[in-house]
This record gives C-alpha cells, structure tokens and sequence, in this order.
C-alpha cells in the first residue's frame, strides 16, 4: 500500500474515537424520548424522538465507516475485531430498520404496534451498548490504536497472515463490473425521471416502467451479487455480511418494484405518495449499508481503503436523496423543488456507479504522488 493512501486512511481512522460517543447517546436519548412520550401521551416528545433518531443513526453509519479504517490500524487479534464489528453491523442495520419503520408512523401512531416498536429499539440499544463495550475492550485489553504500546496479546501467525490478503485481478474487474451495470441502471431511472417531470408524451406509459426496471435490477443482483456467490453451493449467501447486503437490497428492489406496479393496477390508489415513501426507504437503507460495508476478502489492502472512500460518497448520495424523498412527503408543496433535486442526485449517483474502480477514487487521485 502505498504511503500516501496509508496517510489518508489513518487519517480518516482518527475520526473513529471522536465520533463514537455522539451516536450513542443521541439515540439513547431518542428512545428515552419515544418512551416518555409514549406513557404522557406527548406528540412533541415523540417527535423528538424521530428526529434525534434519525440524527442518531446518521451519526452511527459515519462513526461505521471511520471503523472500518480504523480497523485497517488497528488489526490486532482477529476474533476481538470480529465482535465488535459483529455488534456494530447488528446495531447499525437495527437502527436503520428502526428509522425505516418509523418513517411510516404518524405521530399518534397505534399504541400496540408503537410497543413492539419500542422493544425492537430496546434491543437495537442492547446491540449499541455491546457494540460500545466490545470497542472498549480492544482499547483496554488488546490495546487496538495506541501507538507506542506493546499489544499485550499477540496476533497469531494466521491473523498476520489476514494482513497481506488480496483480491485476484476477477474479482476485482467483476465488482467493478456489477458496479459500472448498476450505475447504468439508476442512468436509465433518471433520465425516467426527467422524462416525467418534463410531462412528455406518453406519460402513464413511461411511468410503469420505472418500476419494470427497479424489479429486474434486483432479480439481477440476486443471482449475480457476487463473485463467487452463485450457484448457491455453500451458505456465504447468508453468513458473509458483505453478500448478505447485496441480497438485502436486492429483496427490497424486488418488493418495491413489483408492490408499486401492484399497487398501481388498484382504482383510486394513491400511488405518488406511497412510491415516494418505499423509494426513500430503498435510499435511505441502500446508503446505510454502503456506511456498513466492510471489504471481508481482503480488509486490509489498499484495495479495501479506496472500497471504503468509493461507498462513503456513495453512501452520502443516497442517504441524500432519501432525505429528499422524505421532505417531498412533508412538503408536498414543494414538489418541483424535490423532483429537480432527487433528478440532480441520481445522475450523481449513476455517475459515481459508472465511474467506480476497486482502488482510490478517480477524484481523489490528485492525493497520490
């Protein structure tokens, strides 16, 4: 790995222990929130408690992504790492589940599904504190990130043997492959996009084929997610988190593209507003994991450190334009102004996916020497 791109890794690891402690008590006080409001009663304190909920998680999916350069610096014993990589994948998809299911409740929401809501966050929080408690120890026992220090326990002769892990040339050009087929898959949803905010002809048409192009997008990410993933002859499927997000938003492709054209066939359905909700939790659950992807074949390579820069802008991206979708559905009135910028956005997004490399990013080249 070249010296610059260590410099810059380190760099973004440093962020990790400054960010840590935000997330966690903000969403904490999100659920302390939801709970008081729910016993008084109070609209006002559980709009609160959507709103640094969502703070909160925003906020974990960063102090995620600084994780994982972190754990590029600090790779002491493997098995430690894993927990609490382990929790923190857990807490963080727990807490994007919790942000994408709220999003559908209103403020007065219906008492029994609010409980199971409230103790569904009550084990997200336990994941979070584990999380916490699991960083702590590779701090204090294993002595993860002090510089100068001996580590107290040594890693074994295997886990050095982790640090000079590569991928092989196909992978490498199959992810950048998958990544340059999808940007033009969200190219062609944008420029559907375009083509209805511009009222051209033909317009209900046009419309169902968004949908039609989301679905097959999905099915396709299915069975090809992966190098090495299908045919399905071992359970990587379903244990690796790495292939397991890509079915993740894969299924969730799928469901939405089908269910909206579903929906549509129905006399009278209100079909704007409900694809604007799934879309924005499709965005706002795609960027999460983009926050939570850590590169397993080979973490600590250069390779690793430019996979974590390519999913932080795209990360970033998306979680933009779900933000745009969910003011849409809270300002409609604003409705042009939503649709010029989730249009903006998505052509950012296809070309960021167009453009992707498995290394340092094209706009950041200018950093190496």
């Amino acid at each position: 790995m070249e010296a610059k791109n260590l410099e810059l890794s380190q760099y973004f690891a440093t962020w990790h222990p400054v960010f840590v402690h935000f997330p966690i008590a903000l969403l904490f006080v999100a659920v302390g929130l939801d709970i008081y409001g729910y016993f008084r009663k109070d609209d006002r304190a559980r709009w609160a408690g959507n709103a640094v909920l969502i703070l909160g998680t925003v906020g974990v999916l960063f102090t995620f992504i600084t994780g994982n350069f972190a754990e590029i610096w600090a790779a002491r014993s493997m098995e430690p790492l894993k927990r609490h990589e382990s929790f923190a994948t857990i807490a963080s998809w727990a807490f994007i589940a919790l942000v994408a299911v709220r999003s559908f409740l209103q403020t007065n929401p219906n008492p029994k599904i609010f409980r199971v809501y409230l103790v569904s966050a009550l084990g997200a929080l336990f994941a979070l504190y584990k999380t916490g408690a699991q960083g702590g120890e590779l701090v204090y026992k294993y002595a993860a990130g002090v510089k100068g220090v001996e580590p107290p326990i040594r890693a074994t002769a295997l886990e050095l043997a982790n640090l000079t892990l590569e991928n092989t040339p196909d992978e490498l050009a199959y992810s950048e492959m998958m990544h340059h087929i999808f940007g033009w898959l969200v190219l062609g949803l944008a420029f559907w996009l375009t083509y209805q905010m511009l009222e051209l002809p033909g317009l209900e048409k046009v419309r169902a084929m968004g949908p039609i192009l989301l679905s097959a997008g999905g099915f396709f990410l299915m069975i090809f997610s992966d190098f090495d993933a299908w045919p399905l002859s071992s359970e990587k499927a379903i244990t690796d988190p790495e292939v397991l997000a890509h079915k993740i938003i894969a299924t969730m492709m799928i469901v939405i593209g089908l269910g909206t054209n579903l929906v549509r066939k129905r006399k009278g359905a209100d079909i704007s507003s409900l694809q604007a909700h799934l879309v924005a939790v499709l965005a706002l659950a795609g960027g999460g994991i983009l926050f939570t992807h850590v590169h397993t074949g080979a973490p600590y390579s250069e390779t690793a450190v430019g996979v974590y820069l390519h999913h932080f802008a795209l990360g970033f991206l998306a979680l933009m334009c779900g933000t745009i979708k969910l003011l849409e559905l809270s300002l409609p009135q604003r409705m042009k102004l939503w649709n010029i910028a989730w249009v903006i956005l998505l052509f950012l997004v296809s070309g960021a996916l167009i453009t992707y490399n498995e290394g340092i990013p094209w706009f950041l080249k200018w950093l190496q020497p």
